[in-house]
Protein backbone atom coordinates (compact mmCIF):
# COMPACT_ATOMS: atom_id res chain seq x y z
CA UNK A 1 0.00 0.00 0.00
CA UNK A 2 1.03 4.05 -0.35
CA UNK A 3 3.76 4.10 1.92
CA UNK A 4 3.22 8.41 2.04
CA UNK A 5 6.34 10.81 1.01
CA UNK A 6 9.79 11.61 2.55
CA UNK A 7 8.74 13.60 6.45
CA UNK A 8 12.05 15.69 5.34
CA UNK A 9 9.96 18.32 2.57
CA UNK A 10 12.03 21.25 2.53
CA UNK A 11 9.75 24.02 4.21
CA UNK A 12 12.15 25.63 6.04
CA UNK A 13 13.58 27.28 2.67
CA UNK A 14 10.79 28.98 1.82
CA UNK A 15 11.98 32.18 3.35
CA UNK A 16 15.29 31.94 2.30
CA UNK A 17 14.04 31.39 -1.31
CA UNK A 18 11.66 34.22 -0.91
CA UNK A 19 14.76 35.87 -0.47
CA UNK A 20 17.34 34.87 -3.23
CA UNK A 21 14.97 33.46 -6.02
CA UNK A 22 17.58 30.59 -6.51
CA UNK A 23 16.09 28.04 -8.86
CA UNK A 24 16.40 25.06 -9.05
CA UNK A 25 14.31 22.33 -11.30
CA UNK A 26 12.09 20.08 -10.21
CA UNK A 27 9.85 17.43 -12.13
CA UNK A 28 8.42 15.91 -8.66
CA UNK A 29 7.94 17.06 -4.95
CA UNK A 30 6.73 15.02 -2.03
CA UNK A 31 3.90 17.36 -1.30
CA UNK A 32 1.94 16.76 -4.37
CA UNK A 33 2.88 12.99 -3.87
CA UNK A 34 1.36 12.46 -0.92
CA UNK A 35 -1.38 14.65 -1.66
CA UNK A 36 -2.14 12.30 -4.36
CA UNK A 37 -2.74 8.96 -2.23
CA UNK A 38 -5.68 11.05 -0.17
CA UNK A 39 -9.52 10.86 -0.62
CA UNK A 40 -11.09 14.28 -0.08
CA UNK A 41 -11.69 13.33 3.64
CA UNK A 42 -8.43 12.05 4.50
CA UNK A 43 -6.87 15.31 2.47
CA UNK A 44 -8.70 17.89 4.68
CA UNK A 45 -7.49 16.41 8.14
CA UNK A 46 -3.82 16.07 6.86
CA UNK A 47 -3.67 19.76 5.66
CA UNK A 48 -5.55 21.75 8.28
CA UNK A 49 -2.39 22.49 10.25
CA UNK A 50 -0.75 23.72 6.83
CA UNK A 51 -3.72 25.75 5.41
CA UNK A 52 -3.85 27.26 9.15
CA UNK A 53 -0.22 27.93 9.48
CA UNK A 54 -0.03 29.19 6.12
CA UNK A 55 -3.19 32.03 6.71
CA UNK A 56 -1.72 33.12 9.79
CA UNK A 57 1.56 34.27 8.64
CA UNK A 58 1.00 35.88 5.26
CA UNK A 59 -1.62 37.79 7.10
CA UNK A 60 0.83 39.24 9.38
CA UNK A 61 3.65 41.99 9.06
CA UNK A 62 1.83 44.87 7.50
CA UNK A 63 2.40 47.60 9.80
CA UNK A 64 5.33 48.42 12.06
CA UNK A 65 3.30 52.13 12.77
CA UNK A 66 0.02 53.81 13.05
CA UNK A 67 1.34 57.15 11.96
CA UNK A 68 -0.10 57.82 8.10
CA UNK A 69 1.01 61.31 8.55
CA UNK A 70 0.55 63.45 4.98
CA UNK A 71 4.57 62.69 4.23
CA UNK A 72 5.65 61.09 0.92
CA UNK A 73 7.33 57.81 2.32
CA UNK A 74 8.54 54.82 0.29
CA UNK A 75 9.89 51.94 2.12
CA UNK A 76 10.97 48.90 0.95
CA UNK A 77 10.94 45.64 3.28
CA UNK A 78 11.37 41.73 4.15
CA UNK A 79 9.15 40.56 6.67
CA UNK A 80 9.77 37.14 8.47
CA UNK A 81 6.92 35.29 10.48
CA UNK A 82 7.03 32.05 12.27
CA UNK A 83 3.91 30.14 13.30
CA UNK A 84 3.80 28.06 16.19
CA UNK A 85 3.06 24.41 15.66
CA UNK A 86 1.97 22.40 19.17
CA UNK A 87 1.21 18.94 19.10
CA UNK A 88 -2.55 19.23 18.17
CA UNK A 89 -1.60 20.03 14.63
CA UNK A 90 0.78 17.18 14.43
CA UNK A 91 -2.48 14.58 14.15
CA UNK A 92 -5.80 14.14 12.55
CA UNK A 93 -8.38 11.24 12.76
CA UNK A 94 -8.32 9.68 9.02
CA UNK A 95 -10.37 6.65 7.97
CA UNK A 96 -8.80 4.30 5.74
CA UNK A 97 -10.19 3.27 2.17
CA UNK A 98 -12.79 0.58 1.41
CA UNK A 99 -11.24 -2.79 1.90
CA UNK A 100 -9.67 -1.74 5.27
CA UNK A 101 -10.43 -1.23 8.88
CA UNK A 102 -12.94 1.60 8.90
CA UNK A 103 -12.87 3.30 12.32
CA UNK A 104 -11.29 6.11 12.70
CA UNK A 105 -7.61 6.23 13.75
CA UNK A 106 -5.30 8.79 14.80
CA UNK A 107 -2.79 9.52 12.01
CA UNK A 108 0.49 11.89 11.08
CA UNK A 109 -1.01 15.55 9.25
CA UNK A 110 1.36 17.34 7.28
CA UNK A 111 3.32 18.03 10.62
CA UNK A 112 3.45 15.16 12.06
CA UNK A 113 5.27 11.85 12.20
CA UNK A 114 5.09 8.07 10.79
CA UNK A 115 1.52 7.36 9.14
CA UNK A 116 -0.70 5.12 11.13
CA UNK A 117 -1.13 1.64 9.97
CA UNK A 118 -4.22 -0.46 9.69
CA UNK A 119 -4.73 -3.63 8.71
CA UNK A 120 -7.13 -4.97 5.84
CA UNK A 121 -10.02 -7.05 5.87
CA UNK A 122 -8.35 -9.48 4.21
CA UNK A 123 -5.37 -11.37 6.07
CA UNK A 124 -1.90 -10.19 5.08
CA UNK A 125 -3.29 -6.94 3.64
CA UNK A 126 -2.51 -3.37 5.91
CA UNK A 127 -2.64 0.09 4.59
CA UNK A 128 -0.52 3.20 5.59
CA UNK A 129 -1.72 6.37 6.16
CA UNK A 130 0.70 9.33 4.20
CA UNK A 131 3.50 10.09 6.76
CA UNK A 132 4.41 13.66 7.77
CA UNK A 133 6.13 15.81 5.36
CA UNK A 134 7.91 18.83 7.73
CA UNK A 135 9.45 17.86 11.13
CA UNK A 136 8.61 21.28 12.45
CA UNK A 137 7.70 23.34 15.72
CA UNK A 138 7.56 26.53 13.88
CA UNK A 139 6.41 27.17 10.27
CA UNK A 140 8.45 30.06 8.58
CA UNK A 141 7.30 32.67 5.99
CA UNK A 142 9.23 35.47 4.39
CA UNK A 143 8.29 37.77 1.89
CA UNK A 144 9.79 41.11 0.41
CA UNK A 145 6.94 44.11 0.48
CA UNK A 146 7.04 47.57 -0.67
CA UNK A 147 4.98 50.27 1.18
CA UNK A 148 3.73 53.52 -0.82
CA UNK A 149 2.51 56.93 1.24
CA UNK A 150 1.34 58.74 2.57
CA UNK A 151 -1.13 60.28 0.44
CA UNK A 152 -3.97 62.51 2.18
CA UNK A 153 -3.06 59.86 5.29
CA UNK A 154 -3.42 56.62 2.54
CA UNK A 155 -0.83 54.20 2.51
CA UNK A 156 -0.36 51.25 -0.20
CA UNK A 157 1.38 47.92 1.23
CA UNK A 158 2.21 45.86 -1.90
CA UNK A 159 3.43 42.17 -1.66
CA UNK A 160 4.80 39.85 -4.91
CA UNK A 161 7.11 36.57 -4.92
CA UNK A 162 7.84 34.55 -7.51
CA UNK A 163 9.64 31.47 -6.31
CA UNK A 164 10.46 28.65 -8.70
CA UNK A 165 11.18 25.15 -7.94
CA UNK A 166 13.74 24.30 -5.40
CA UNK A 167 14.90 20.74 -4.78
CA UNK A 168 11.53 19.35 -3.62
CA UNK A 169 9.81 22.22 -3.01
CA UNK A 170 7.36 23.00 -5.34
CA UNK A 171 7.12 26.30 -7.41
CA UNK A 172 5.51 29.24 -5.15
CA UNK A 173 3.98 32.21 -6.31
CA UNK A 174 2.50 35.17 -3.48
CA UNK A 175 0.76 38.19 -4.73
CA UNK A 176 -1.24 40.42 -2.87
CA UNK A 177 -1.39 43.77 -0.94
CA UNK A 178 -3.64 46.92 0.61
CA UNK A 179 -4.47 49.98 1.91
CA UNK A 180 -3.97 51.91 5.50
CA UNK A 181 -5.96 54.94 6.10
CA UNK A 182 -4.98 57.06 9.27
CA UNK A 183 -7.94 57.78 11.95
CA UNK A 184 -6.09 60.19 13.69
CA UNK A 185 -6.33 62.90 11.18
CA UNK A 186 -10.13 63.14 12.63
CA UNK A 187 -9.57 62.47 15.73
CA UNK A 188 -6.35 65.32 16.60
CA UNK A 189 -7.57 65.21 20.04
CA UNK A 190 -6.69 61.61 21.04
CA UNK A 191 -2.65 61.71 21.83
CA UNK A 192 -2.49 58.28 19.87
CA UNK A 193 -1.65 57.71 16.25
CA UNK A 194 -4.74 55.57 14.83
CA UNK A 195 -5.41 53.92 11.50
CA UNK A 196 -7.40 51.24 9.84
CA UNK A 197 -6.31 49.04 6.65
CA UNK A 198 -7.69 46.36 4.89
CA UNK A 199 -5.32 43.63 3.04
CA UNK A 200 -5.87 40.83 0.01
CA UNK A 201 -3.02 38.04 -0.44
CA UNK A 202 -3.11 35.04 -2.85
CA UNK A 203 -0.83 32.07 -2.71
CA UNK A 204 0.14 29.23 -4.83
CA UNK A 205 2.07 26.42 -4.25
CA UNK A 206 2.44 24.01 -7.35
CA UNK A 207 -0.17 22.14 -9.11
CA UNK A 208 -2.79 21.85 -6.87
CA UNK A 209 -2.92 24.30 -3.68
CA UNK A 210 -4.04 27.93 -3.86
CA UNK A 211 -4.41 29.70 -1.02
CA UNK A 212 -6.44 33.00 -0.63
CA UNK A 213 -6.35 35.12 2.73
CA UNK A 214 -8.38 38.74 3.12
CA UNK A 215 -7.73 40.62 6.75
CA UNK A 216 -8.88 44.03 8.16
CA UNK A 217 -7.88 45.82 11.13
CA UNK A 218 -7.03 49.01 13.75
CA UNK A 219 -3.75 49.94 14.65
CA UNK A 220 -2.87 51.72 17.12
CA UNK A 221 1.18 53.41 18.01
CA UNK A 222 2.39 55.79 20.26
CA UNK A 223 6.36 56.95 19.30
CA UNK A 224 9.08 57.60 21.99
CA UNK A 225 12.29 59.20 20.12
CA UNK A 226 13.30 56.42 17.59
CA UNK A 227 11.19 53.49 19.65
CA UNK A 228 7.41 53.08 18.61
CA UNK A 229 5.45 50.90 20.75
CA UNK A 230 2.77 49.37 18.34
CA UNK A 231 -0.62 47.04 18.11
CA UNK A 232 -3.75 46.06 16.55
CA UNK A 233 -6.76 44.05 16.49
CA UNK A 234 -7.47 42.11 13.38
CA UNK A 235 -10.05 39.93 11.84
CA UNK A 236 -9.09 37.74 9.32
CA UNK A 237 -9.82 34.54 7.04
CA UNK A 238 -7.80 32.10 4.70
CA UNK A 239 -8.79 29.43 2.40
CA UNK A 240 -6.96 27.08 0.77
CA UNK A 241 -8.27 25.46 -2.30
CA UNK A 242 -7.06 22.04 -3.53
CA UNK A 243 -7.04 20.06 -6.83
CA UNK A 244 -5.62 16.55 -7.82
CA UNK A 245 -6.11 13.50 -9.26
CA UNK A 246 -6.72 11.14 -6.78
CA UNK A 247 -4.44 7.87 -7.14
CA UNK A 248 -5.31 5.91 -3.38
CA UNK A 249 -5.66 2.31 -3.62
CA UNK A 250 -9.83 2.63 -4.12
CA UNK A 251 -9.38 5.00 -6.62
CA UNK A 252 -11.42 4.87 -10.23
CA UNK A 253 -9.61 6.09 -13.14
CA UNK A 254 -9.43 9.80 -13.79
CA UNK A 255 -10.83 10.55 -10.26
CA UNK A 256 -10.49 14.35 -9.64
CA UNK A 257 -10.53 15.85 -6.23
CA UNK A 258 -11.61 19.43 -5.77
CA UNK A 259 -12.43 21.04 -2.37
CA UNK A 260 -11.71 24.15 -0.12
CA UNK A 261 -10.25 24.27 3.10
CA UNK A 262 -11.10 26.90 5.20
CA UNK A 263 -8.31 28.23 7.71
CA UNK A 264 -9.61 28.44 11.51
CA UNK A 265 -7.48 31.72 12.52
CA UNK A 266 -10.05 34.56 12.70
CA UNK A 267 -8.86 37.02 15.04
CA UNK A 268 -6.05 38.21 16.41
CA UNK A 269 -3.90 40.68 19.19
CA UNK A 270 -0.99 41.88 18.05
CA UNK A 271 1.90 43.82 19.88
CA UNK A 272 5.15 45.17 19.17
CA UNK A 273 8.00 47.34 19.13
CA UNK A 274 9.66 49.18 15.88
CA UNK A 275 12.98 51.31 15.68
CA UNK A 276 13.06 54.28 13.83
CA UNK A 277 16.89 54.75 12.37
CA UNK A 278 16.64 57.39 9.89
CA UNK A 279 16.78 55.52 6.61
CA UNK A 280 16.31 51.94 8.57
CA UNK A 281 13.61 50.32 10.62
CA UNK A 282 13.54 46.73 12.78
CA UNK A 283 10.45 45.99 14.03
CA UNK A 284 9.18 42.44 15.75
CA UNK A 285 5.90 41.66 17.40
CA UNK A 286 3.72 38.67 18.32
CA UNK A 287 0.69 37.96 17.58
CA UNK A 288 -2.00 35.54 19.57
CA UNK A 289 -5.38 34.19 18.23
CA UNK A 290 -5.89 30.65 17.25
CA UNK A 291 -2.42 30.45 16.24
CA UNK A 292 0.46 32.16 17.71
CA UNK A 293 2.02 34.15 14.95
CA UNK A 294 6.13 35.77 15.86
CA UNK A 295 6.72 38.36 12.82
CA UNK A 296 10.11 40.44 12.05
CA UNK A 297 10.69 43.25 9.75
CA UNK A 298 13.65 44.86 8.57
CA UNK A 299 12.68 48.00 6.15
CA UNK A 300 14.76 50.73 3.87
CA UNK A 301 13.81 53.92 3.03
CA UNK A 302 12.50 57.04 3.89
Amino acid sequence: MSRGAVRKWGFPLLAAALLSGWCMASAQNPLEDAIQQLNSQNVRGYLQPFVNSVGANFNSGFYHSADLSDAIRVQFQVIAMGTLIGPTEKSYLGTAPKGYSQNPVQTATLFGGDGATVPGLAPGMSYHFQNGQVNTQVVPFAVPQMTIGNFFGTQAVIRYAPVPAISNMPKITLAGGGLRHSLSRYLPMVPLDLSAGVFYQQLTIGDYLEEKGFAFGAQVSKTFFIATLYGGLQYESSSMSVHYTYQGPDATPNTVIGLSIDGENSYRATAGLALDLIIMTLNADVSVGKMTVASAGFSLGL
